[in-house]
């Protein structure tokens, strides 16, 4: 089996049939990003039931006899060839948030064709799938590890900490959480912390000249799994910009820390948290932003409806049910 995974950084995995897997890795070392977290966790889940998982960045005629791929449109080269070298082996696409949105690309869509299932991360996914495809398409929630944070500072009154933890793209929409600051009343305690890599230059100098000039706006780079996870159990709330997503990991990890969440409207959030959320402003209205913002800050109850809302949804990210929907996607295999 084979599980390729491509962003800048791509992650290819190989997993075959119940023997061996090889997995993609970016060449990036230090850029962290949502694909290759998954990458990683597919190669655990996958080994726990039985099979040899192996990382890669690309195809190059690994025998496999199924081939997990991590965005469709980046790999489109790569499916095809696996698919034309190995027609009686199968083919997996996890698709990502550039797969899917705002619309399938022509290479996510030449994927789609020759992929065997087609995994979804949340219940809006499906719909953004062509109709002639839905039939082999399902929905995978990503589970979230136990997380152990081992913090020294408690929320306090001082300030009201919000964190936005998010790489440096256009598609995160990164300068909008620095412009709702700038929005916010004099009176408030709001603090934004942003923890990312700067996978674009552009957007990374406008950010380093907000660090400069905006008190309520803090990006402080990428950091470790450990240092991020510290600063979100620490935060009274989780910002989410994004224009488009998948799903988002961080919407688990942050429910699983007790940290309610403000988010875009964005169809991968409301996927997860459901269209009856309170804490969703308009993709791009930095005004929206400031104002629901200030609402959390200002009235608690608000904040708790939020969090329980999100507490509700804590069975998605139930590592035991990912590995059983795993393990009955490569057990159906048999019949297809």
């Amino acid at each position: 089996m084979c599980i390729r995974d491509s962003l800048n950084i791509g992650n290819n995995v190989q997993i075959a049939g119940g023997s061996g897997v090889i997995k993609h890795i970016p060449d990036n070392k230090k850029a962290v990003t949502g694909n290759l977290c998954s990458a990683l966790q597919y190669q655990i889940i996958l080994e726990d039931l039985g099979h040899t998982v192996e990382l890669t960045n690309r195809y190059f005629k690994q025998d496999a006899e199924v081939l997990i791929a991590i965005n469709a449109d980046k790999n489109n080269s790569d499916i095809r060839k696996f698919h034309s070298d190995k027609p009686q082996s199968k083919i997996v696409l996890i698709l990502s948030g550039t797969d899917i949105y705002p619309e399938p690309s022509a290479k996510s869509i030449d994927s789609m064709e020759v992929g065997n299932v087609l995994v979804l991360l949340q219940s809006h996914g499906i719909d953004q799938v062509p109709l002639r495809y839905r039939n082999k398409s399902t929905i995978i929630y990503q589970s979230i590890e136990k997380l152990s944070v081992d913090s020294e500072r408690s929320k306090s009154d001082s300030e009201f900490k919000v964190v936005l933890i998010s790489n440096i793209r256009s598609v995160k929409d990164p300068l909008i959480a620095s412009r709702a600051c700038r929005l916010i009343s004099p009176a408030s305690k709001l603090k934004i912390t942003h923890v990312g890599y700067c996978l674009d230059e552009e957007l990374g100098s406008e950010l380093t000249r907000e660090n400069k000039s905006n008190i309520r706006y803090e990006w402080v780079g990428g950091l470790s799994k450990v240092e991020a996870m510290t600063i979100l159990s620490e935060s009274d709330v989780l910002l989410i910009t994004s224009q488009h997503e998948g799903a988002g990991r961080v919407v688990g990890e942050a429910i699983q820390l007790g940290v309610p969440i403000i988010s875009t409207n964005n169809l991968g959030v409301v996927g997860i948290l459901g269209n009856d959320y309170e804490g969703y402003y308009p993709v791009g209205d930095a005004k929206a932003l400031s104002d629901i913002l200030a609402k959390a800050e200002q009235d608690k109850s608000f904040l708790i409806r939020l969090n329980v809302h999100c507490q509700n949804r804590s069975s998605l990210f139930d590592i035991e049910e990912e590995k059983k929907n795993w393990e009955q996607l490569i057990n159906d295999f048999s019949i297809i």
